[in-house]
């Protein structure tokens, strides 16, 4: 496959996602934004030897990791960075500078791996009639993938710092590109994420601070319920025996906390190098984001708040902080001023108006 095959397979990927539902003129748009991210990446220098033959690749995983660099490099100038790549091709994927700081951002795209229930459980996925066993057992694989990610790249990193390539005092940021992990359908990368987990935070959120299933529990008065989270150490692996045929064991997902179990433990120890671990969805969708970012830019702020920027959780136990500025720049995704809290307000009644219609009655600022 050559590089113009890629870009139709882009273009055949978002006919299939919005031509039945939108113009034709936006599904083009959105082609073509996806090839200026392409053009931009490829003239700044942060493609290594292997990437356009991965990017080519036949295979949907190698692919799909090329195309999330690509897009991740483009979120990073549009929020004003100059991403840099690793000096020789050996280290983080993309370096970038901050209040005379180095984040190092170390990018991942999970894939469903040997794990074929998981497309099956996309596969037969009704939203008109939803299996709670099938989606809570969805839940679980897909976490036990984003657990995967994460702690391979932790011992990528670790090598990092053996060999002299990033410094201990710089900033870590594992970056998980979960396209592989959402259903072939549109808006993924555009208005949300891959599905949360089964207490509803995000699967990286279950993945470093131990989420469980969510529970109702009366107040101390009896009289009403209170949603609460629970929470765990480690969670089982799927029941299907390894590729040796041995049994697959527990895996620790609090990696950001401080676990007592022994294993749990141990990798938390490891994972105080991790400052933040960001989930977002870099797919062919990102393209439509990019139409309706635009949208937000120079038309209308309503349109941001369809725009969801991913899940960015922070390690409270990190060596090195992500300090605040950070976390907004690394969040941003629409190049506009902060709005005032009297500009929120007119846009909240906006959109509540556009809900409820000519009935609804605006509520005053109350400043």
């Amino acid at each position: 496959m050559n590089i113009e095959e890629v870009f139709k397979r882009w273009k055949a990927t978002l006919d299939r996602r919005y031509g039945q539902g939108f113009p034709a003129e936006f599904v083009e748009k959105a082609h073509e934004n996806l090839l200026d991210a392409y053009a931009s990446f490829d003239a700044s220098g942060c493609a290594d030897s292997q990437f356009l033959t991965e990017l080519c690749s036949a295979s949907a995983n190698k692919s799909a990791q090329r195309l999330g660099e690509i897009l991740l490099f483009e979120r990073l100038k549009h929020a004003g960075y100059d991403p840099k790549p690793s000096p020789n091709s050996w280290g983080p994927d993309f370096l970038i500078q901050q209040d005379g700081k180095q984040i190092c951002l170390e990018l991942i795209t999970p894939s469903t791996g040997d794990d074929v229930k998981i497309n099956e459980l996309f596969t037969s996925h009704d939203p008109l009639n939803p299996c709670p066993n099938a989606a809570t057992e969805l839940r679980q694989r897909t976490l036990l993938r984003m657990t995967a990610a994460i702690a391979e790249k932790l011992g990528k990193y670790e090598g990092y710092l053996r060999d002299g390539v990033v410094g201990s005092q710089d900033v870590l940021v594992i970056v998980v590109n979960d396209a592989l992990l959402c259903p072939d359908v549109f808006f993924y990368g555009v208005s949300h994420n891959a599905d949360a987990g089964v207490g509803g935070q995000s699967l990286a959120e279950h993945a470093v601070y131990g989420f469980g299933h969510s529970i109702w529990e009366s107040d101390s008065e009896g009289g009403n319920y209170v949603r609460k989270s629970t929470f765990r150490e480690i969670v089982d692996n799927r029941p299907e025996p390894a590729r040796d045929a041995s049994p697959r064991g527990p895996v620790p997902v609090s990696l950001f906390g401080t676990p007592v179990q022994p294993e749990a433990a141990e990798i938390a120890h490891r994972a105080s190098v991790i400052s933040a671990v960001l989930q977002v969805t870099l797919r062919e969708d990102y393209g439509f984001m990019m139409l309706l970012r635009e949208k937000a830019e120079i038309e209308d702020r309503l349109v941001e708040g369809l725009l969801r920027p991913g899940a960015l959780v922070i390690n409270p136990r990190a060596a090195n902080p992500l300090y605040v500025s950070l976390q907004q720049g690394l969040m941003r995704i629409v190049d506009a001023p902060a709005l005032s809290l009297k500009e929120a307000w007119d846009l909240k009644n906006r959109e509540l108006k556009l809900l409820f219609g000519e009935g609804y009655k605006e509520q005053p600022f109350p400043g």
